[in-house]
């Protein structure tokens, strides 16, 4: 699955092989794996974790809203 972080006036990151991500959205924590449909996100502040291919788990910090877009 790939996944992008959107900013505002930036393309934070993009991870083409990530096998599996949880956020935390302003509908609760929400769980992602590979095989499922596209879609976009409004993360609240928190933790992200995703895990990509030969990278293990990786965590990202978020302070402000931020835009996701899983393909």
């Amino acid at each position: 699955m790939k996944l992008e972080i959107l900013l505002p006036y930036k393309v934070f990151l993009k991870e083409d092989d990530v096998s599996r991500m949880v956020v935390e959205t302003s509908a609760g924590a929400m769980g992602f794996l590979p095989q499922r449909l596209d879609c976009a996100a409004v993360l609240v502040p928190g933790i992200m974790e995703y895990e990509a291919a030969g990278a293990g788990v990786k965590y990202i910090a978020l302070d402000a809203v931020s835009y996701t877009h899983l393909t």
